[in-house]
């Protein structure tokens, strides 16, 4: 469940996040937002100053009293123009197409020529308005920055019309400013020289790359966010006010990114109370409306046992996908419960069968050794009665085995010791000899279950060797023991048949070929396992073979 709220919550937190991200970029933005506002509005003040230089220039090239009167009349026509703007302009003054003054409104002595000045020759080379750089004015000695027009007559140039506006113009018209305690305002000239029309100190102003890169731009609008040369960070707005004269404004930005991390922090933590809330809701609701019943359906499952009837009390509000899961666990559960019965039923029957085949098969093998005894005795030659014993005794020997199974009624391992011990009196009687009297049976067996594949190796096997034992080691009424021992180690088993007597004889027709060796050997290899045969002081035959596990142990493992 956990998991499923962890992913129902991505598309809230990626929503929530992305929204505070955008309030603090928007916040972060402020700064340049409000650096192009205020350049927009200093540019439209100081923009109508500058155009207003250009068009008094433009009517002074056309005025009479400039293009055609004398000299003296020239003058006096500027300096009753400079009277009415003198808190504007600093002079006004023509020259001729080489430079040299021809009238100004102050009176002006010296024999300077202007043609190397800067807005001369752009005057006359765009036969336009043109701006000069921050100067000091040659003759009013006051900051200006020149403005001048191309005197034309006849379309050629005849002179250029000049003026210097005021530098401290620009700054008074600052001061009646609401937002000059907030910004920072500079005049950048052609040559990259910053007048600062408020409060500015030159380490405010961005590097002289940066500053460069501004007033190169084509279209003269940039803004940036970029550290100034004291290292405070900055929000830079430039405008153009003509070609070759640029405001920048510039506005601290420290306090706002301060602000926009107080938003973003605040946002953040609004988010992760949001989300809290959210989670314990649904895991409340989640819980009373589907974990609940789910746990007492679980509950309810863990209890029952197979043929017991399913189900339970419903919880009140319990979901209808909870009472379709309960009702499918009834029906299943009653359905399993039949289908057990029916196994169990067909298990008994088949039980029943395989006792009654092993019985038959036990019944049958015994008339056989019956039927082999009673040919045995009619037989005259000793050997040929002996064979016939032999015979008997395996046949009943795996009469035995098939009581076994059935007795035990598992049909697939019989359990070992209780075996050898039956098998091994079995045989003692089958000779005429009874365990305890004359040779002494000694079983010693782990308790063993054995699957009925190797059963039947092993009861052959043991019935060779005991066989062998009592015939031919212990002869004349002679007395001694014979034992078998089993024992396991992990899934390896070791049996040994050893006994006390003269040790066993092989005659000339059995020396390596004969058929009980034979077929002890083979039994010994069929149980997977190479047969030892000692001699010295009697009889011993060890045997190590793997114990195998049944089918059903087999498919589990």
């Amino acid at each position: 469940m956990l998991l499923l709220l962890m992913v129902a919550s991505v598309p809230v937190v990626g929503i929530a996040g992305a929204n505070a991200i955008l309030s603090y970029e928007s916040e972060l933005a402020t700064g340049r937002r409000t650096a192009t506002i205020l350049g927009d509005v200093a540019a439209a003040r100081h923009g109508s100053t500058v155009e207003s230089l250009r068009q008094t220039l433009m009517r002074l090239s056309e005025d009479r009293h400039v293009r055609t009167a004398s000299r003296e009349e020239c003058g006096n026509f500027l300096r009753s123009l400079l009277a009415l703007h003198d808190t504007r302009y600093s002079n006004f003054w023509v020259l001729d197409a080489t430079g040299q003054p021809l009238c100004t409104a102050l009176p002006y002595s010296g024999s300077e020529n202007f043609s190397s000045r800067t807005y001369f020759r752009e005057a006359v080379e765009r036969r336009a308005f043109a701006l000069g750089n921050f100067v000091r004015g040659p003759v009013s000695r006051r900051p200006v920055i020149v403005g001048a027009v191309p005197l034309m007559v006849d379309g050629e140039v005849r002179g250029v019309v000049a003026a210097g506006l005021l530098l401290d113009y620009f700054v008074h018209s600052e001061e009646s400013s609401h937002e000059r305690a907030a910004r920072r305002l500079w005049l950048i000239d052609r040559d990259g020289a910053a007048l600062p029309l408020t409060q500015a100190a030159a380490a405010e102003l961005p590097s002289r790359e940066v500053l460069k890169d501004i007033t190169s731009e084509p279209d003269g609008s940039v803004t940036l966010e970029t550290r100034a040369v004291s290292g405070a960070e900055f929000a830079y707005a430039s405008a153009r006010l003509e070609t070759d004269l640029h405001l920048l404004v510039g506005l601290p930005i420290g306090e706002i990114r301060r602000a926009a991390h107080a938003v973003l922090l605040r946002r953040a933590v609004e988010l992760a109370a949001f989300l809290f809330g959210c989670l314990v809701v649904i895991v409340l609701g989640a819980d009373i409306a589907i974990a609940r019943p789910l746990r007492a359906l679980a509950e309810r499952v863990r209890r029952w046992r197979p043929g017991a009837p399913f189900g339970g009390k419903a919880l009140r509000g319990e979901p209808d996908e909870v009472r379709a899961l309960e009702q499918a666990f009834t029906d299943a559960a009653a359905a399993i419960s039949a289908r057990e019965e029916e196994l169990r039923a067909a298990l008994r029957q088949r039980d029943l069968l395989m006792a009654e085949i092993h019985h038959r098969v036990k019944n049958n093998l015994q008339i056989v050794a019956s039927l082999l005894n009673l040919q045995a005795n009619r037989l005259r030659d000793p050997r040929a009665k002996a064979e016939f014993a032999t015979a008997r005794d395996r046949v009943q020997a795996l009469a035995t085995l098939h009581r076994h199974l059935y007795t035990n009624q598992t049909f697939e391992v019989i359990a070992l010791r209780p075996f050898l011990e039956e098998l091994g009196q079995q045989l003692f009687a089958a000779l005429g000899e009874r365990p305890g009297q004359r040779i002494k049976l000694v079983v010693e067996a782990d308790e063993l279950e054995i699957v009925t594949d190797q059963a039947v190796s092993l009861a052959l096997l043991i019935t060779e060797t005991v066989t062998n034992a009592i015939k031919h080691g212990f002869p004349d009424a002679r007395s001694g023991t014979i034992t078998i021992s089993v024992h396991a180690e992990g899934e390896e088993v070791t049996l040994k048949v050893q006994d006390d007597g003269l040790g066993m004889r092989l005659d000339d027709e059995e020396a390596g070929q004969g058929i009980g060796l034979t077929l002890i050997r083979g039994f010994a290899q069929h149980l997977g396992g190479e047969i030892e045969i000692r001699g010295a002081g009697g009889t011993e035959l060890v045997l190590r073979f793997a114990l195998r596990r049944r089918e059903a142990e087999t498919e589990a493992g």
